[in-house]
């Protein structure tokens, strides 16, 4: 391999600077996360980390995928391990939202640092990260064999407006808990209902 590294040593220090990147992420934002700053958590060069990503914005869309993919497994988890599907569908976006509100640095599409990053891409790419996110809803919404009582699109949006919205306080502009979880008591019996078995 290149430079004296293996596949596998590719390979750890791609996994590595995922993990580094996605911790920087969540608490420093996009901008703050620098490649100095990641090669150095991980004990790498810049010369290195050049082997691994062609580019800062393509590490942070493998971590995207990761961070998706968790999301993912864990609200399948809740699935599964619920009786109820409507409670473990509820149990998947309340976890979505207090990962939401912990993160926003990570989460928050609509700040400018996302705007920053999404404007370093092509808009395939783009519109792949926009896809992928609402492919997240759409394979939740099939594996927990819910019926939809409204059109799909439109079950989807009404979700990511809960979680959005809940997010924003008039007052502090931090989301709270009570709204997040009143709007989710008083919608989700509207949008599904358990399929019999």
């Amino acid at each position: 391999m290149t430079r004296g590294f293996t596949e596998e040593d590719i390979a750890n220090i791609k996994n590595n600077l995922q993990v580094a990147c996605e911790e920087s992420w969540r608490v420093r934002g996009y901008k703050k996360t620098n490649i100095p700053l990641l090669t150095k958590a991980v004990g790498i060069s810049s010369g290195a980390f050049y082997l691994v990503y062609k580019r800062k914005e393509d590490l942070f869309i493998d971590v995207l995928g990761n961070v998706q993919n968790n999301l993912l497994d864990i609200w399948s988890q809740n699935l599964d391990e619920s009786d109820k599907k409507i409670d473990g569908f509820k149990q998947g976006l309340k976890f979505l939202f207090k990962e939401y509100q912990a993160y926003p640095a990570l989460y928050d599409l609509n700040s400018s640092e996302y705007d920053l990053f999404l404007a370093k891409l092509p808009e395939e790419q783009i519109e792949h990260l926009k896809m992928k996110s609402s492919e997240i809803f759409r394979t939740v919404i099939t594996r927990s064999k819910l019926t939809l009582l409204l059109p799909e699109d439109d079950v989807i949006n009404i979700i990511h407006s809960i979680l959005f919205l809940s997010l924003v306080d008039s007052d502090t502009l931090k989301g709270t808990e009570k709204t997040f979880n009143f709007l989710l008591d008083n919608t989700l019996t509207k949008l599904f209902k358990e399929t019999k078995k």
